[in-house]
């Protein structure tokens, strides 16, 4: 073997043993898709949107927003878990994607089996809102009234963790008639309220506060701890006197199993440094959001604990689709 002939043989096993590592390293070579499981509108889309412009920036590529909804987001969730586990397909959900998967096992979804969690932002407060002629101002007056009439109240969709909440509403309240009317995102949801064409929706707090700002839609409460700062007039459920009505729907970020753990830890700071920006932070809460974030570790960690709570709670409602 001549000297050059062996020269490049030692570069070609070289260039064999690097190059995966290198193309690893130079993540991202290329855009990133941000794939929300809702429609343009809603809290989630909102989180997304605000993050994929910081993350832009941050990651030297761009990184664009395609809408998804259906299924309380277990749609955009059936895409993301087939797809390539390269880092760039990114799925941002709400933890109605997991109400939906634990309510319909024969779906084919189970979240930690079929998604890895890396970080998640922006935890928001799910807010009442009553359709203008509605004859009630507040949750004991729209729990009075449903006494006397069912009530139709809109959601994100079935399970989702609007849904749930007027559910375990429900399972303390005898009497009450109220029918969930799913739609595909929050957007469509208030729109029909406004419209009269339901008597209610049950949406995460950011879309409808400036419905309810605006004296389009009756604020009834939010399910937060705390009242919201978008929207100080309106009392948590637990001031209304029904303390069991608390949840809070947060934003996850999640890629397909198998994506190289460099590349998540890429995605994760990218995340969490969007997160800790000022802008960020005052943006989030004009909107109705807690700015806060979670690493991928206490994500994962959450989100175990969250399916075995939702679990229960689906169970006790009879709620599990057989």
């Amino acid at each position: 073997m001549s000297h050059v002939t062996r020269l490049f043989a030692l570069c070609a096993l070289f260039a064999a043993v690097v190059a995966p590592a290198t193309a690893q390293d130079a993540f991202p070579s290329r855009g990133i898709r941000l794939i929300v499981g809702f429609p343009p509108g809603g809290g989630v889309d909102a989180v997304a949107r605000l993050f994929a412009d910081k993350m832009t920036g941050i990651l030297g590529q761009p990184v664009i927003v395609v809408n998804q909804g259906g299924a309380a987001g277990g749609l955009a969730a059936k895409k993301v878990s087939s797809e390539d586990p390269d880092g760039y397909t990114v799925l941002v959900n709400s933890n109605s994607m997991v109400i939906y998967s634990l309510m319909n096992p024969k779906a084919g979804l189970a979240v930690e089996r079929d998604l890895y969690a890396i970080a998640s932002a922006a935890p928001q407060a799910i807010v009442l809102a009553a359709a203008p002629n509605v004859k009630a101002n507040n949750l004991k007056e729209l729990v009075e009234l449903a006494k006397t009439r069912p009530l139709n109240y809109g959601t994100p969709g079935s399970g989702s963790i609007p849904h749930l909440v007027i559910e375990q509403l429900l399972t303390t309240l005898p009497g009450v008639q109220m029918q969930n009317v799913p739609f595909q995102g929050a957007a469509p949801a208030l729109t029909a309220a406004m419209a009269n064409q339901i008597d209610l929706a049950s949406v995460t707090l950011p879309p409808a506060a400036p419905m309810i700002q605006a004296g389009k839609l009756k604020g009834i409460a939010v399910t937060s701890v705390t009242r919201s700062a978008a929207l100080p007039d309106v009392p948590t459920a637990t001031e209304s006197g029904f303390p069991a009505i608390t949840a809070t729907a947060w934003s996850g970020f999640f890629v397909p199993p198998k994506t190289p753990k460099p590349v998540v830890d890429r995605l994760e700071a990218a995340i969490l440094k969007a997160a800790a920006m000022p802008d960020i932070k005052d943006k989030l809460v004009a909107l109705g959001f807690e700015p806060t974030a979670q690493t991928g570790a206490q994500f994962r960690s959450d989100l175990s604990t969250e399916i075995k709570t939702w679990n229960t709670v689906l169970e006790k409602a009879n709620l599990i689709q057989q």
